[in-house]
């Protein structure tokens, strides 16, 4: 089995700064991990658009803000029952929907939501004694994923394409492109 550079080159890319966020992560006593881990995903899973960038990391901040006001809703007794909960994220998602659509025309559903989903996970899961301290450490590991991990790797993979020798074979079919090679 032959594996193309390109392969080489992103396995090591994305392994190697996972490797540097972890350092950053660690010294800087980011604990949310995971929520640079998912906002970078997302970034790769909808094809690294670098010209979407201020689009995705608004509708993240905007999922940041639906997962606290989900959150704080959550907190009054008549909501915090399945049926009203269910009803108030319904609301939550349609509104969020409909302003995407109506006056937000610039903000990214799916990362909008992703942004909420891993808000709600967390505050969940762990107690919140600062809640700026949390939305700031929150938002910048999701920063850091994009631009440690995701464009970080993205630099590495093109220094490595222009450094590797191309090869001159006159046998590779044609529905392989040069940067498979």
């Amino acid at each position: 089995m032959k594996i193309s550079k390109k392969v080489w080159f992103d396995a090591i890319g994305v392994g190697l700064f996972t490797l540097v966020y972890s350092l950053i992560m660690g010294g800087m006593s980011l604990w949310m991990g995971s929520a640079a881990f998912i906002a970078v995903s997302y970034f790769f899973g909808a094809g690294f658009p670098k010209d979407k960038l201020w689009n995705i990391l608004v509708s993240f901040a905007l999922g940041i803000i639906w997962g606290l006001i989900a959150f704080r809703l959550l907190q009054v007794p008549s909501i915090a029952p399945l049926w009203p909960s269910a009803i108030m994220f319904g609301l939550l998602t349609f509104l969020a929907l409909f302003l995407q659509g109506t006056l937000l025309k610039f903000a990214i559903v799916p990362a909008w939501l992703i942004a909420w989903g891993t808000t709600m996970l967390i505050i969940t899961n762990v107690a919140v004694h600062n809640w700026s301290l949390f939305v700031v450490q929150l938002y910048g590991s999701m920063l850091l994923g994009i631009f440690v991990i995701g464009y970080a790797s993205d630099i590495f993979n093109r220094v490595m394409f222009k450094l590797s020798p191309k090869k001159e074979n006159t046998h590779v079919p044609d529905d392989v492109t040069e940067e498979e090679n």
